[in-house]
């Protein structure tokens, strides 16, 4: 009797500590998963392209994409350590846990936009390269004390770097340096900017979460 009650006990902890997993892991990535697999279908493209990796897909050796692959990385790491750090309750000071907050999500729209060229393929350029400038300096503006208490010289030098590369994309038409040049340069401050993004706000987060600023 008492074995029965305590396999009972132990099948509902089982099923307790598997319900929150079902919820956030599985069925959204089940549904995402699926989704995907359907439109893709309804577009005409051919399920065994989404599956596989691009470079598998189009048979590319294994550095195609590589510098693109490591900046999205970057970017994504940058909202996972902001993102966790801003909701996990650990950061007491608010204006600090609102920066990192916020830092946290525009790195993902940075992440999603390079990982599936919003700007060049859904969205206006000119949109894009708006937003990005409105938000950069509404962080600058709001946060401008934080920012010099953190990593000022990071942040500057992420903004310089960004900024270099979208000037260079605006004008590599008006240019005469040839199109493997100016992508050289493009891609090599987004590259760096990217960099610098990462650090400032893996430092920032490190700092927040560390000390309540005055």
């Amino acid at each position: 009797m008492i074995r029965t009650i305590i396999k009972r006990l132990e099948l509902a902890s089982l099923i307790k500590s598997l319900v929150p997993i079902l919820l956030i892991g599985i069925f959204p990535a089940l549904i995402l998963y699926i989704l995907v697999l359907y439109l893709s279908a309804a577009s005409g493209i051919d399920p065994i392209l989404v599956l596989r990796d691009p470079v598998q897909a189009c048979d590319f050796p294994t550095a195609v994409g590589m510098i693109s692959n490591l900046g999205i990385l970057m970017w994504c790491s940058a909202t996972a350590i902001c993102l966790f750090s801003s909701i996990s309750g650990l950061i007491i000071h608010r204006k600090s846990r609102q920066l990192i907050c916020l830092g946290g999500c525009f790195s993902a729209v940075l992440c999603l936009d390079d990982l599936f060229l919003l700007h060049d393929r859904h969205v206006g350029e000119d949109f894009i390269h708006f937003m990005y400038a409105f938000l950069a300096i509404f962080l600058i503006f709001r946060f401008y004390k934080l920012i010099l208490g953190y990593e000022p010289m990071a942040f500057l030098l992420s903004t310089i770097f960004l900024g270099l590369s979208i000037f260079i994309d605006t004008v590599q038409d008006d240019v005469f340096i040839g199109y493997l040049t100016t992508q050289f340069y493009e891609e090599g401050f987004k590259f760096i900017g990217i960099a610098c993004w990462l650090f400032f706000w893996s430092k920032s987060s490190i700092i927040a979460l560390r000390k309540i600023p005055e």
